[in-house]
């Protein structure tokens, strides 16, 4: 079997470090990066130098965009928002036993607290917005996209079912993956926790 779509790569980038949830007079979806996110950001940009890259997207939440709108500044490239690359949503409510409502999201996907997305609500959003920049590109490319790590570890589990809570817990900040759609099917070509594939 054969196709006509070109291949794409897309680098799935987990932003950097943000000031901490619960940091008064910030609303999640608004926390910036900290100073130390921030450096992060342009270490991570001038590692990406030379790659060659068509279209840097990113959800709408103040520390994704911030981390990929250094990577657009060094190129001239726009950032495109994407409201389906946000951060799963757990709870309306801020809460202590958020570790422990988080495993279990992991273990059960269907399992939300009241006003939350469940794990496979979010994973089928996030393969959405895939393969909607798949149809987007069909001449191939390698986009970036700018995300969070739940949704992003959400993404590689999709694709390689060994990924799960630990994996999601020992995401850094910021993480790169590398995917790739040889015009039938989305791999993982590698990233922190994977070998590379060549």
């Amino acid at each position: 079997m054969t196709s006509s779509l070109a291949a794409l790569d897309v680098l799935l980038i987990r932003h950097a470090e943000p000031v901490a949830f619960g940091t008064p007079e910030v609303l999640d979806d608004d926390r910036p990066l900290t100073e130390a996110g921030r450096q992060a950001a342009r270490e991570l940009a001038a590692e990406l130098d030379g790659w060659e890259l068509t279209a840097i997207y990113s959800s709408p939440y103040a520390r994704s965009v911030e981390t990929v709108t250094v990577l657009a500044e060094r190129r001239g490239m726009p950032v495109q928002l994407l409201d389906d690359l946000r951060e799963r949503r757990h709870d309306v409510e801020q809460h202590d036993d958020w570790r422990a409502t988080l495993e279990l999201a992991w273990t059960d996907a269907d399992y939300t607290r009241p006003g939350g997305e469940s794990s496979r609500e979010a994973q089928r959003r996030a393969i959405g917005i895939l393969d909607l920049l798949r149809v987007r590109h069909p001449d191939g490319g390698r986009l970036v996209l700018g995300s969070h790590g739940n949704l992003i570890s959400l993404i590689l589990q999709a694709l390689e079912p060994a990924v799960g809570f630990d994996f999601h817990m020992a995401m850094p900040m910021p993480a790169l993956y590398r995917l790739t759609h040889d015009g039938l099917r989305w791999r993982i070509m590698g990233g922190h926790g994977f070998a590379p594939v060549d």
